[in-house]
């Protein structure tokens, strides 16, 4: 059988070794996918390229890669090729083992000592106020007497309460009562006393986090629970996660249960993120084809194999049924769903299966920084109008949340130069730049949105000039201010954009990025263009620090994101994300100057026995 040993060299070259009985290598083509581009190769030569998946015909048994260098940290196991297989000359796959990746100078893991602190409160996050006794009740077979009218309520959230054998729903046990009153969104509080749980809730969410609460503090304290008043409130309303599933496809299962995750610590917005370069994931009955051929990949496909789905056929998209069914199973934990569909850039796979919406014409190759040519649809084009108002507006249909992410990150500033069509679009329309026809394609966009009472959110790109050096246009400041702004792209933005006057969600890579590498060692998975990133760094985050209460009012909340480039095997899912969502769930609620790192990392200590009884598996920290 042949072989295939990869190996990162003391020089940081990523040597691939292929042996086997015939030493067979003449002729081969290696197939897979990087998350660092290839800057030359030594012992083979590159024959397709699209986006980070190469294919590289051999003619030694060893081939040496110089890849691009990261911007921190070091090379890490995310670093390799995924979904490697190997073609023959008459482009047959053959069988090849793949040993695992190597370093001949590995950096060790790191390790964490044990610390921890006697704590009385031990919820995630932090309450607003709490007033607990050293005096307890006891919870007798950890059940509760609740009203009838409650039952259904409680259904809904039973694979989450009945992990810890507490039974919400009996005829006996002690007692809860709820009262709806006139409190702030989201507020709650808690009454305990020796006969009597009495809560006081503003709303949904109010009434499902007070149990949340409770919950954890049986969690901690077992059979018992402690006397006394929980009043809580979240600071920032928009408290988010955000999920790639167009690298990487995640079941409707595997997305329910990062939703009772984000319920256990009071997250409220899942941002869906349905579309990229290398697949198209929602199905639209107006164009078909967009998943017929756009959610699928493979060595024979129309869209190659990226980011490791190697040689078969694979992937898969979301009807409109499981979109539905996600939604309320959403609505249920007090989420509302954000789908996003990112265009202009970042539309490789929509191109190839739609070349209508590009000019053919245009005589300029633009790439994007994920190493995608001319992946930008094109403003000037009817054809393009008919299509935002189509999938737009069957998206409003789809899902019921108010607002939809429409991207507008990373456009290639040569995306529309070479275009005919574009320069006489310009000329006909008194429009002086490109950035400016990005603002009025983006105007476009949140004018048919506004006809289907949403409204439209976007990258910063949307909003402001690029803050970055990798080639990116962005907008010449005439975007309607009704559009929300995700600042993504450097600290910095998240304070212009609110200044200017944009509703904002802050979201910066260096703190919120949860693909990046939680630290330098060669074990971890993960990036690192943007920072390594531990448990205490999201934690130790003041993400309003610089702002004063003008700028403040523009400011919704903040976000965690999942890039799903990295993530080729869903064991690698849940480290990236827990518990360092866990800690930006912490910040996004609760915003006093009491909390410390001792006591959030002892509650997360007692709290990740839940989320292991939950199945999940989770980082050191």
């Amino acid at each position: 059988m042949m072989e295939i040993h990869s190996i990162f060299t003391a020089s940081n070259q990523l040597k691939m070794t292929i042996t086997n009985s015939v030493n067979q290598h003449l002729g081969l083509k290696i197939c897979f996918s990087l998350v660092y581009s290839i800057e030359s190769v030594d012992g083979g030569t590159i024959t397709k390229k699209v986006g980070r998946y190469y294919e590289i015909l051999s003619d030694k048994s060893e081939i040496f890669l110089t890849l691009q260098k990261t911007k921190i940290g070091s090379y890490n196991l995310s670093c390799g090729p995924e979904g490697l297989f190997v073609i023959d000359g008459n482009d047959k796959k053959l069988e090849c083992f793949i040993h695992h990746l190597t370093f001949e100078s590995p950096i060790p893991r790191v390790h964490y000592a044990e610390h921890q602190e006697k704590i009385l409160e031990p919820v995630i996050p932090l309450p607003f106020s709490s007033q607990l006794k050293q005096e307890f009740i006891k919870i007798t077979n950890l059940k509760f007497k609740i009203q009838t009218q409650e039952q259904d309520f409680f259904k809904n959230i039973k694979n989450i309460t009945e992990v810890s054998n507490i039974n919400f729903n009996t005829e006996t046990g002690h007692e809860i009562v709820f009262l709806k009153q006139n409190l702030e969104a989201e507020e709650y509080k808690i009454f305990i006393d020796k006969k009597l749980i009495t809560i006081n809730y503003s709303d949904y969410g109010g009434k499902l986090y007070s149990i949340i609460t409770l919950v954890q503090l049986i969690n901690f304290y077992k059979s018992e629970l402690p006397l006394g008043l929980i009043e809580d409130k979240p600071s920032l309303s928009w408290r988010g996660m955000h999920l790639d599933c167009a690298r990487q496809f995640y079941s409707i299962e595997r997305i329910k249960r990062l939703m009772d995750y984000m319920c256990f610590f009071k997250l409220n917005r899942f941002h869906w993120h349905l579309t990229d370069n290398e697949a198209w994931r929602v199905e639209l009955d107006c164009y078909p084809n967009l998943t017929n051929q756009g959610a699928f990949r493979g060595y024979n496909e129309k869209i190659p194999p990226f980011y490791g789905t190697g040689y078969n056929k694979s992937g898969g998209y979301y009807s409109r049924s499981e979109i539905e069914e996600l939604i309320e199973y959403a609505k249920q934990r007090n989420i509302e769903i954000m789908p996003e569909i990112d265009l202009p850039a970042h539309s490789w796979t929509l191109l190839e299966i739609m070349p209508e919406l590009k000019d053919t014409k245009s005589n300029v190759i633009s790439e994007d920084v994920g190493n995608y040519p001319n992946n930008t649809i094109n403003p000037a084009l009817e054809e393009t109008h008919i299509f935002l108002k189509n999938i737009l507006e069957e998206l409003s249909e789809i899902f019921s949340f108010n607002i939809i992410h429409v991207g507008v990150d990373e456009r290639p500033k040569e995306s529309w130069e070479g275009s005919p069509k574009v320069i006489k679009y310009m000329q006909d329309n008194n429009i002086s730049s490109f950035d400016e026809l990005q603002d009025v394609y983006m105007n476009n966009i949140i004018s048919i949105l506004k006809n289907s009472n949403k409204l439209t959110a976007a990258w910063n790109e949307a909003a402001l000039p690029p803050h970055n050096d990798i080639g990116s246009a962005g907008s010449s400041g005439k975007l309607d201010k009704s559009c929300i702004i995700f600042a993504w792209e450097h600290p910095d933005v998240g304070l212009l954009s609110a200044k200017k006057g944009f509703k904002t969600v802050l979201c910066p890579g260096h703190k919120t990025y949860f693909d990046m590498a939680h630290n330098n060692s060669t074990y971890e998975r993960g990036i690192c263009w943007a920072s390594t990133i531990e448990v205490k760094e999201v934690f130790e985050w003041k993400p309003l620090q610089y702002y004063n209460s003008d700028d403040v009012v523009n400011i919704l909340g903040i976000q965690g994101q999942l890039w799903s480039e990295t993530i080729t095997n869903k064991d690698y899912f849940d480290a990236m994300i827990n518990p360092r969502l866990a800690a930006l769930a912490e910040i996004a609620w609760c915003s006093k100057a009491k909390r410390s790192w001792v006591h959030f990392r002892s509650s997360l200590m007692k709290n990740m026995e839940y989320m292991t009884k939950m199945g999940w598996k989770f980082h050191d920290f």
